[in-house]
């Protein structure tokens, strides 16, 4: 007996963390995602009751039946109760009926509510969150967790309620009817909860587990779909085909053990259920001839306990979605208090100044600490209307200066200047609308073209589109594709060539006229000739705005004003094309060795 009661309260106690829950937990899914439609939940709860209460009702008019109707022979009790047969049921279909149209609108405004949270929060991230997060990971959380949450608070909730409150109803009746038998039947409770709770405790292992594998195949199928190019030009087809297979297989097999756990239900039920129904037959009979009981009290006790057997069947089923809405409430939270490191700060002010100077000052930064330093103490002074060119080789830290301009990020030590203020005391919306960007890697919405060139200005008429593509060398193939400016670019601009694609991102800026301008690569993808209107193009644009330019062909910043030769994180060199060719160092190498490969190189094909 001792090492029962022992085994029992380890059982009870259960250090299993990957089956424990928090009871906050409950408490945070109803305050946040239940409570705002609490009318609507609140009204389908109670429709449910009723018509719960309509259903046990018609058990109570059995015993009429069979006491009055049958034994005391009185056709006036039949017509009685066939009429209250008939308005139990209309009750009974009719609050159905606005059980489902109210948690079906709980359900929708829930659903809305809980995905444009999501969405808000996502977009709001910093950069650092995404490139910490796998995009199958953050669809993962806008439908497959979002989902089972939702189920969990309108259908498996109020599935729940239905289930109980017939339960209830269903052994309040057994005590009204024949307390004597329903005492007897008290000690199949325990037999029947304890086999539940191993089962419960297994299942949310398990959904947690399944909710991993599925952002990995999302991430998969996202991965495939975003690389399919590189992966047919490597041939490597049959390894992602085998990587996505051992994914599978994994779901597989922790699909079918929840399958195992769900199919033993049943039949322990069903075992408890024969057993319970055995004993009333048996204790029943004894009751009825002895007169403790009246015939009609016996049948509508056994009908009671009939009646309870689907509802007790239905809460093991709907218990394995409680787990499961449990583990994703539990997971879309975690991803929901995931807090954004670059914020406004406390006073932060707007930027009202048109003409900004930009400074770094003794700037170190590191993405992962652990992996060392991107810059390590670079200092730069960029005022308006001059061009700033950052020249090196890969790695060297270019694109952090990009980054942290942007604020994207904020450095380890030192400080990112405009106006000789920090970035940190201006808001963030500020600062990024006063910054247009044209990056080597365009990325373009899906929509039209007029839609992705005016992105940045969605006010603008459509003279100043037009404008903006002449200016940036592109009206002319506008023009010529089937819907001109109503052309629709596919996703991420796919129906359009590198060269055009880079054209509408540099239209795009034209049209922003932000007095910061940053150009990474932006003319890479453009033929020679394309090339030279383009640099026409952008040294109107630059006239009067802070210009960084990030070059990898110098040709393109011979007259920038300042060029900084940036090489492990520190400038190692900077001034002029002419003052640092007169250095005989790293730009000179740079330039020497490019000039001679451009020599060699036959003329560009002209592209659209």
């Amino acid at each position: 007996m001792k090492k029962l009661i022992s085994k029992c309260k380890s059982f009870i106690k259960n250090d299993d963390k990957e089956a424990q829950i928090k009871w906050s937990l409950y408490g945070r899914v109803w305050r946040e995602i239940g409570k705002p439609q609490w009318k609507w939940l609140l009204g389908g709860i109670l429709a449910t009751i009723v018509a719960a209460a309509a259903e046990a009702y018609t058990i109570v008019l059995i015993r009429q039946v069979i006491d009055q109707g049958f034994i005391e022979k009185s056709m006036s009790v039949m017509y009685i109760v066939g009429l209250q047969v008939i308005a139990a049921f209309g009750a009974k279909s009719i609050f159905g009926y606005a059980k489902t149209l109210l948690m079906a609108k709980a359900g929708l405004m829930a659903a809305t509510g809980l995905r444009q949270r999501i969405y808000r929060h996502m977009v709001r991230l910093n950069i650092a969150n995404f490139s910490a997060s796998r995009t199958g990971e953050l669809m993962n959380y806008y439908t497959v967790q979002a989902g089972a949450v939702l189920t969990l608070v309108t259908e498996t909730i109020i599935s729940m309620v239905h289930n109980s409150a017939t339960i209830l109803m269903m052994v309040i009746l057994m005590f009204w009817f024949a307390p004597q038998m329903a005492a007897v039947l008290l000690f199949l409770v325990p037999a029947i909860i304890v086999p539940l709770i191993i089962i419960m405790r297994k299942k949310r292992k398990l959904s947690r587990k399944s909710f991993g594998i599925a952002a990995d195949s999302s991430n998969h199928v996202n991965q495939t779909i975003q690389g399919i190019k590189t992966i047919q030009s490597f041939g490597t087809e049959t390894d992602e085909i085998g990587k996505f297979r051992d994914i599978e297989r994994a779901s597989i097999s922790n699909a079918y053990k929840q399958t195992q756990l769900a199919g033993i239900q049943s039949p322990l039920l069903e075992i408890m259920i024969s057993v319970g129904l055995c004993l009333s037959l048996i204790v029943g009979g004894h009751f009825v001839t002895s007169g403790a009981i009246s015939t009609g009290d016996f049948a509508a006790f056994i009908l009671a306990l009939t009646a309870a057997y689907q509802p007790v069947k239905k809460i093991t089923g709907i218990n394995g979605g409680i787990q499961t809405g449990l583990i994703a409430s539990e997971n879309l939270f975690r991803f929901l208090d995931a807090k954004s490191q670059i914020t406004n700060s406390r006073g932060a002010v707007p930027i009202k100044s048109k003409k900004l100077r930009v400074a770094l000052e003794d700037v170190h930064f590191a993405y992962n600490v652990a992996d060392g330093e991107v810059l390590r103490g670079i200092s730069l002074d960029v005022r308006p209307g001059q061009v700033c060119a950052l020249v090196g080789p890969s790695g060297g830290g270019k694109s952090t200066v990009f980054n942290l301009i942007e604020r994207f990020y904020d450095p380890q030590s030192g400080r990112v200047l405009i106006d000789n203020k920090d970035l940190r005391n201006y808001t963030l919306e500020s600062l990024r609308k006063n910054i247009a960007i044209v990056s080597q890697d365009v990325f373009l919405f899906h929509g039209s073209i007029a839609d992705n060139i005016k992105y940045g200005m969605p006010c603008a008429t459509m003279e100043q589109i037009v404008a903006a593509a002449t200016a940036a060398n592109a009206d002319e193939f506008i023009k010529e594709l089937p819907h001109g400016y109503d052309t629709n670019v596919g996703e991420r601009g796919t129906l359009l060539s590198g060269g055009q694609k880079q054209r509408i991102a540099i239209a795009r800026a034209i049209l922003k006229d932000a007095p910061i301008l940053l150009l990474d690569e932006a003319t890479s993808a453009l033929d020679t000739q394309s090339e030279k209107l383009i640099q026409s193009a952008l040294r109107g644009l630059m006239r009067g705005r802070t210009t960084f330019v990030i070059a990898h062909r110098l040709s393109t910043i011979l007259d920038a004003d300042i060029i900084c030769v940036i090489k492990g994180g520190l400038i190692v060199e900077r001034g002029t094309d002419k003052e640092l060719v007169k250095m005989n160092g790293e730009y000179k190498k740079l330039k020497d060795i490019q000039f001679k490969e451009d020599k060699k190189k036959s003329p560009k094909k002209s592209s659209k």
